[in-house]
């Protein structure tokens, strides 16, 4: 199968890849990584042509489409291998480039129509993770102070965009898989959905989208510790889980909030960020954080609510009600006595113990 991962810079788009690629190789499937940045400046090398990794965005783009094109013509020339479900490959790449406060093009439509991938997956990740390895990884140093916190999270949102119109154009499926999670989710969506799908069986795993009261329980140990037996119990059980926590720039804005400091330090990333680039951005993270986590709904099979607190969570009924109206169900596991009547309206059904929750999602596996 081919597959196409694209993710904005300091996403840590190739090295997510090759963890998948080799988490499929632990499990008996072949896996490769190609990245296409590195390809290249392998190709203008061997054309004598020497740019250094700080210019190669200013050169003109007809050059760029030229090196560009050279490399697709190797790959699809030898992707054969590939076709079909007992060997991978993983094409990294960019769709768009954020260069000088313009944005760039960084794709050929008429390759990716002659690769012809199975799947496209945009690589998404935290605000916070982005700017770190932007400051830790020598080879992205030019980078450094080109990217105001409001132009990362529109770069991220045009990336994803691109690549689900692109993807969509051609056929092919979609996810956005968050690059700090476990390289077992990209690898079960790709083996044990999309792989079956496409072979005309049924999914051999499940997705599901699990919503909870973050804000209301934070510092709830309790709390904390039954989601994730909840969480294990689902996975043992065959479903991939999408977690809204697996993407958080909410932590960036509140601690921002809580102190007057024009530099703050955020120790949940290791990085400082400016109280001024958050506050301008505070629109952007909050409207990002709404919109990821219903495109996580939009890839999932299902919702799966847990709600152990008396108090109305604003952010669950939202997530419940656009998983009703987008025919998604909704399996709630209550743990308090009284029931909203707005939880009981959009849930599918209710459940009073984690593991008849468990083991009634485990019995759609399949069906």
């Amino acid at each position: 199968m081919i597959i196409v991962g694209t993710g904005i810079t300091g996403v840590g788009r190739t090295h997510y890849l090759k963890e998948v690629a080799e988490y499929s190789r632990l499990n008996n499937v072949p896996a490769d990584v190609i990245d296409i940045g590195p390809r290249m400046f392998e190709k203008a090398s061997s054309l004598r042509i020497k740019i250094p990794g700080d210019k190669i965005l200013d050169l003109d783009t007809t050059t760029l489409r030229f090196l560009r094109a050279t490399v697709f013509e190797e790959i699809t020339s030898n992707v054969e291998g590939y076709r079909g479900f007992d060997k991978d490959l993983m094409i990294s790449l960019h769709m768009s480039f954020r260069w000088n406060k313009v944005l760039m093009p960084a794709f050929d439509y008429y390759y990716l129509n002659k690769l012809k991938p199975d799947l496209y997956c945009s690589l998404v990740d935290s605000v916070g993770n982005i700017l770190r390895r932007i400051e830790d990884t020598p080879d992205l140093a030019h980078w450094k102070d080109k990217l105001s916190i409001k132009e990362i999270l529109i770069w991220q949102d045009e990336e994803m965009f691109t690549t689900e119109i692109v993807a969509d154009i051609l056929g092919s499926p979609h996810y956005m898989i968050p690059s700090s999670a476990s390289p077992s989710i990209m690898y079960n969506v790709i083996n044990m959905v999309e792989k079956p799908l496409a072979g005309g069986e049924r999914p051999r795993m499940l997705k599901a989208y699990i919503s909870y009261p973050m804000t209301m329980t934070k510092g709830n140990v309790e709390f904390e510790e039954t989601r994730r037996e909840l969480v294990s119990k689902l996975k043992k059980k065959g479903i991939i889980i999408f977690d809204p926590a697996m993407i958080e720039d909410m932590i960036i804005l509140e601690k921002v909030k809580d102190t007057e400091e024009n530099n703050v330090y955020i120790e949940e990333y290791g990085v400082y960020v400016s109280r001024k680039e958050v506050l301008d951005a505070e629109k952007y993270i909050i409207d990002h954080t709404v919109h990821r986590d219903y495109k996580f709904i939009d890839q999932s099979d299902m919702i799966i609510v847990y709600y152990p607190i008396k108090e109305l969570s604003a952010g669950v009924l939202s997530e419940m009600i656009y998983a009703h109206t987008h025919m998604k169900n909704v399996y709630a596991l209550f743990t308090q006595k009284n029931i909203s009547p707005f939880f009981l309206n959009y849930s599918t059904k209710i459940f009073r113990d984690i593991d008849e929750l468990v083991e009634f999602v485990a019995g759609l596996v399949g069906q």
